[in-house]
């Protein structure tokens, strides 16, 4: 996405940046105060330089979307704690930020959604999280081979996450009430919200493996979009790049 492309109504920009980077405490300027004062609060320079480093990034991509110096955007918390960007423009831009070990993907997109990325190599116990499934999933769950069963398990939290986080809700809903299909040879999307399957058919959710190791979500209300996936090179500190990468709008994983 280059300087003062914002996104449209048929497609959703998924940005995904590796987050070990080396001069990341020269993006710490681009931040709010109260940013700051959150990268602070971390008791390990691991954690601060993670946090530091994607929202800089997101500023970045906000920046190039609204034409606003990304140290000059403001947000404003919704009902659910979700942020939204703060600006006087024609068409709104909405964003969701997630990040995992030393990923963090960003959604774009001209409504609300959300999205949320899981590092694949982290040691899920699927039993103790099985209050986040409703029964119907966990017993699809107990019937998959043990060797998939952390992968699909990370299918069905990322979807469920990823819807949460796009109606602005978290954890304040039950993630059991919110079911997704899931596992080998399962395409992604939501099953039914509240027992009620009408409701689930108004959402558009999908799967995406933005690189090797990782796994996510993106969740929008409405119709079919397609999906941008573009890498974002945080290799330069000073001018980060944007790189496209081509991806089928209909990939399921």
């Amino acid at each position: 996405m280059t300087s003062g492309d914002r996104p449209t109504d048929d497609a959703i920009y998924l940005h995904h940046a590796d987050l070990r980077q080396t001069g990341w405490w020269r993006l710490v300027h681009l931040l709010s105060a109260e940013e700051q004062r959150r990268a602070d609060a971390f008791a390990f320079e691991r954690d601060a330089r993670r946090f530091i480093v994607s929202h800089a990034v997101l500023r970045i991509l906000l920046g190039h979307a609204t034409g606003i110096r990304p140290v000059e955007l403001s947000f404003r918390k919704e009902p659910g704690l979700k942020p939204v960007l703060e600006a006087s423009l024609v068409r709104p831009i909405h964003f969701s930020l997630s990040r995992s070990e030393e990923l963090v993907l960003i959604g774009l997109a001209s409504h609300p959604l959300g999205v949320d990325i899981e590092w694949l190599g982290k040691t899920v116990d699927t039993e103790a999280m099985g209050f986040v499934l409703s029964d119907r999933e966990r017993e699809a769950l107990r019937r998959l081979d043990p060797s998939n069963q952390q992968r699909a398990f990370l299918q069905c939290w990322t979807q469920k996450e990823a819807y949460l986080k796009a109606i602005g809700q978290g954890l304040y809903v039950s993630p059991a009430t919110v079911e997704v299909t899931f596992g080998p040879g399962e395409a992604a999307g939501l099953k039914s919200i509240t027992d009620d399957s009408r409701a689930a058919a108004g959402w558009f959710v999908d799967l995406v493996e933005p690189c090797e190791g990782y796994i996510g979500a993106v969740a929008i209300s409405g119709r079919r979009r397609r999906i941008k996936m573009i890498a974002f090179d945080t290799s330069c500190s000073t001018h980060p790049l944007v790189t496209y990468q081509s991806v089928s709008a209909e990939r399921l994983v």
